[in-house]
């Protein structure tokens, strides 16, 4: 398995892929499948989708799109480019457990050419194949599982309740909330936006100690020593807030540095939470700074 260098806004780097795909001819292997991500765990960064299918097309391999988590957001029309490329796809994976408030867990998996995944997994012999196809649609002959739960009945009450519109709504309202988020860090110079802004996620650091001259300015312009204790100033804010019980952040890394992140994905979540969050988090910045 190889891993895609990502660009400035942690996409997969289209030069590279084609580039990685050659040397594995070369070296005498078969470049098989691409998985393009839509909403990446991160930052919800979304690959240039069409340009990968394009490749895939052209090199004769499986284009498989992580949709996981912003796949539902083509839902929205002024989202409907996250689908750009999706028709050329192999095969499709969106998570509503993730982003349309069904519980976990809830995956839906959409294929091009279902018979494969058949062939794949069936238990079925020959002799009794017109059977299964003809007949009612067994699952156990499309996944590892033999059984499984009632999975659909959970998201089919969700629908029902909140309906296309309801579903909708909310969705603009993570957005929203994740710009009004994104534009009091712009506002707080001892903070700094990490990445792009697409969709419910936030990921952004703290560099408040810039100020006092033992920070970094930039990517690439502290000593790695100032680095590492930035990266550590971010991590014990996380814990910190965490502990305190009144608002939960994740952190994760981009281009090696430590970043907080929130994750807007709950239907009761309120500005008024946000702004709390927001505060709590500015106080315990200025603890750690003292």
């Amino acid at each position: 398995m190889c891993r895609v260098p990502s660009d400035d806004e942690f996409r997969l780097e289209i030069p590279m892929l084609r580039q990685m795909i050659a040397q594995d001819r070369q070296e005498g292997f078969l470049p098989l499948a691409v998985v393009a991500t839509v909403g990446t765990t991160s930052s919800a960064s979304v690959d240039p989708i069409a340009e990968i299918a394009t490749i895939c097309r052209e090199e004769k391999m499986w284009l498989h799109i992580d949709g996981a988590y912003g796949g539902a957001f083509a839902m929205l029309p002024e989202y409907e480019w996250v689908r750009n490329g999706w028709e050329m796809a192999d095969s499709i994976v969106i998570n509503p457990h993730k982003t349309l408030f069904v519980p976990l867990d809830f995956s839906v998996l959409y294929l091009r050419d279902l018979e494969r995944l058949r062939r794949v997994f069936t238990l079925v012999p020959e002799v009794l194949r017109g059977d299964t196809i003809e007949g009612e649609k067994n699952y156990m002959d499309y996944g590892i599982q033999l059984g499984r739960r009632f999975r659909a009945l959970k998201a089919w009450v969700i629908w029902r309740s909140l309906g296309r519109a309801g579903i909708v709504s909310r969705l603009r309202e993570q957005i929203r909330l994740a710009h009004v988020l994104a534009d009091w860090i712009k506002t707080d110079n001892r903070f700094e936006l990490a990445a792009p802004v697409s969709m419910g996620v936030v990921c952004f650091r703290f560099v408040g100690p810039a100020v006092a001259g033992i920070g970094d300015a930039g990517p690439g312009s502290a000593t790695p020593a100032t680095k590492s204790s930035i990266d550590n100033l971010n991590s014990e804010l996380v814990e910190q807030i965490n502990a305190s019980g009144r608002a939960y952040l994740t952190q994760t890394k981009l281009r090696g540095r430590t970043v907080m992140r929130i994750g807007l994905g709950n239907v009761l979540t309120t500005e008024e939470h946000l702004r709390k969050a927001w505060t709590l988090l500015q106080e315990i910045a200025t603890d750690l700074r003292e």
